[in-house]
């Protein structure tokens, strides 16, 4: 068995390794200690900086919803303008409609609107809520130049504007073929001439550059559409008066454009 010496050492040596343990353990508090204090430090400041920006990000979205205020004003200011100018420059126009017809190929007439400005002798054609091929474009350029034959008016410095414009609708509206190219024609000849167009007299067909017109699709369904918006007279294509059948108003077939304006134009 130890004497008492040795248990005296023993005594001292593990009372010196727990004095070491507890300021061993005592430092790591301290430093665990030193570290919360500067996480916490950190964070108040994170939470300031957070503060900060969100502040910042309040005062850029009020600046942000000045500068769209401000660009929304300018836009109006610069289409009103737009539209003085234009109005300044405007030397004629004309109203009138298209016929058209939707996915479920029932009828619909269209406002078309041509309007005559001092110019280079540009055609600009703006076409909304309506479904167009590559033929429209063609068929308007055909239309001016026929109308320019017809009115002997050479409109080198003046640009044409064609505007058709549909309400929107659940079904898709479309124009194909060059179908309006009779009722543009038409528009740009009134519009030449400062003339005004028959009450309830339509037309729908192509236009052709021999001035004839051509034949088109859906003819009764525009028929019934030109009818219900108040037509008393249907000016439709060579041929295709069988392809409208009664409908309960005048339908007649034109030849050329010629006839057309004869019927269609006072």
């Amino acid at each position: 068995m130890p004497d008492n010496r040795s248990l005296k050492i023993i005594v001292v040596i593990l009372s010196l390794l727990l004095v070491g343990s507890s300021l061993l353990l005592y430092g790591q508090i301290k430093l665990n200690e030193e570290r919360i204090s500067t996480l916490s430090i950190i964070s108040e400041n994170q939470k300031e900086t957070i503060v900060q920006l969100d502040q910042k990000n309040i005062q850029l979205e009020q600046n942000l919803s000045v500068t769209e205020n401000l660009l929304k004003n300018e836009t109006q200011t610069k289409l009103k303008l737009e539209k003085e100018i234009f109005n300044l420059t405007m030397v004629a126009k004309s109203d009138y409609a298209v016929l058209a017809v939707d996915e479920n190929e029932n009828g619909h007439l269209i406002p078309l609107e041509v309007m005559i400005k001092s110019g280079k002798g540009n055609l600009f054609l703006n076409v909304a809520n309506v479904l167009v091929d590559e033929t429209l474009q063609s068929s308007a350029q055909t239309a001016v130049l026929i109308a320019r034959e017809i009115t002997r008016k050479n409109l080198f410095d003046k640009d044409v504007l064609i505007n058709i414009e549909a309400q929107v609708q659940e079904q898709k509206i479309s124009i194909s073929g060059g179908s309006a190219g009779a009722a543009i024609t038409l528009a740009v000849i009134a519009a030449i001439e400062g003339k005004s167009f028959r009450n309830g007299v339509y037309i729908t067909g192509t236009i052709n550059e021999d001035h004839t017109i051509g034949r088109i699709g859906g003819a009764r369904a525009k028929a019934l559409a030109a009818k219900e918006n108040g037509a008393v007279l249907f000016l439709v294509p060579k041929r295709q008066l069988s392809d409208v059948g009664d409908v309960g108003i005048d339908v007649r077939e034109v030849a050329d454009i010629e006839d057309a304006v004869r019927l269609a134009v006072e």
